[in-house]
């Protein structure tokens, strides 16, 4: 588990610690560093190498999980030439204290190298003229990489689902089985995922937990989950063979409104449904000790559905998954604190940290009581409702 952040020289991020929970909540207004937080994770996560002893010695910032570009794109001030990344991974119940740095490599904009590596404490470079003006790229690592730091921050464990997803489509292609199963960024793997992925999904994480509820596969927890968040939906994925044998898959919505329990396919139906499959099939292939990262999880859904996806996600938060969701709705928000106060959610408002991006890039940290009540909410936090109301009711006023 990710305990704690600090970010110096990444972008816009203030150098302030980010002290992190079992869910993590990142709000605010735009450009002001929410989804760069979640990058500098992210671009970790793709440059862990479990074929170079779990080496972080090498960052690179265009991959499977994120694409940054060049290297000087993400520094705050071009006039230094590093950034560096401080970090609480906690593993087995022991807190670790790791601390990069990281400049331009010579042989590509793109990838950043190791400039600093101390571990609790512990320099893990071989500094060449034992001076303050060396020059680190003449450094070399003296010691393996801990092992905790792949099992953490490495790319089998962590799930990232896009703001930028998948709409609607025909049909997909046919993919290899990966070596882990995730969905990807867009969520182009979901229909595979749905296909190949034969695991059990625990009663636990269904969104009904009483005693006739039994264990059931991927697909099945799914249209559970579907009907459930959308009010109303299954799903079914298709392998289009037919008679004439083919390498594509497609998936059926279908309703229990329709009395001839006919499906339709994803193009026929509401965005929603296409832009919350993703989610719920990565809470459902995701591992205790695995990272969820989430951005906009309300895209295209109504207010009930937004909610329901949180309560999802607490359950899933449960079950030892760190989360992380980048959101700015006021009822995912809102969501997640009444599941901390509800007896069916297994999580407190104490596991939950909320960060308030604001509009002078300062970053605040909400308290959140065990009532769950917010006393330093700050203005510009999902308060415009009630600014809208108040004007509302002042201009109508005058025209009575």
């Amino acid at each position: 588990m990710i305990e704690q952040i600090k970010l110096g020289n990444f972008k816009c991020v203030q150098p302030i610690p980010f002290d992190l929970k079992r869910i993590n909540l990142f709000a605010g207004y735009n450009g002001r560093g929410k989804s760069s937080v979640l990058q500098s994770l992210l671009m970790m996560s793709q440059s862990v190498k479990k074929d170079q002893l779990n080496s972080l010695e090498k960052l690179h910032l265009n991959g499977t999980l994120i694409e940054l570009g060049d290297f000087d794109e993400i520094l705050t001030d071009d006039h230094q030439n590093n950034f560096s990344v401080n970090l609480l991974l906690k593993a087995t119940d022991k807190v670790h204290k790791l601390n990069f740095g990281y400049q331009l490599s010579d042989y590509d904009i793109k990838v950043g190298s190791m400039c600093q590596c101390i571990i609790d404490d512990e320099d893990y470079f071989d500094t060449v003229g034992g001076n303050e003006q060396q020059d680190t790229s003449q450094s070399t690592l003296i010691k393996q990489f801990p092992s905790y730091i792949n099992s953490i921050l490495g790319m089998s464990n962590v799930h990232y689902v896009s703001a930028d997803r998948l709409g609607p489509v025909k049909f997909v292609e046919k993919m290899e089985i990966p070596e882990f199963h995730r969905v990807g960024r867009k969520g182009i793997f979901t229909i595979n995922t749905l296909s190949t992925c034969k695991d059990k999904v625990p009663i636990e994480m269904t969104p009904s937990t009483t005693e006739d509820n039994q264990e059931c596969n991927l697909q099945e927890a799914a249209s559970q989950w579907i009907d459930y968040i959308m009010n109303g939906g299954s799903i079914m994925v298709n392998d289009n063979n037919g008679k004439e044998r083919t390498s594509t898959l497609s998936i059926e919505f279908q309703f229990k409104q329709n009395p001839n329990r006919r499906g339709f396919q994803a193009y026929n139906v509401g965005f929603g449904y296409s832009y919350i499959l993703p989610i719920v099939v990565t809470a459902l292939i995701a591992q205790k000790g695995n990272i969820v990262i989430i951005e906009n999880p309300e895209a295209h859904l109504h207010p009930q559905a937004q909610a329901r996806v949180a309560f999802m996600l607490a359950k899933l938060a449960d079950k030892g998954v760190q989360i992380f969701v980048e959101t700015h709705s006021e009822h995912i928000v809102n969501a997640f604190r009444l599941a901390a106060l509800k007896e069916e959610y297994k999580v407190s408002n104490e596991d939950m940290s909320i960060f308030f991006f604001d509009d002078d890039y300062s970053v605040k940290a909400l308290h959140i009581e065990p009532s769950g009540r917010i006393p330093n909410w700050p203005k510009g936090f999902f308060d415009q409702y009630q600014q809208e109301l108040a004007e509302i009711m002042t201009l109508g006023a005058r025209l009575r």
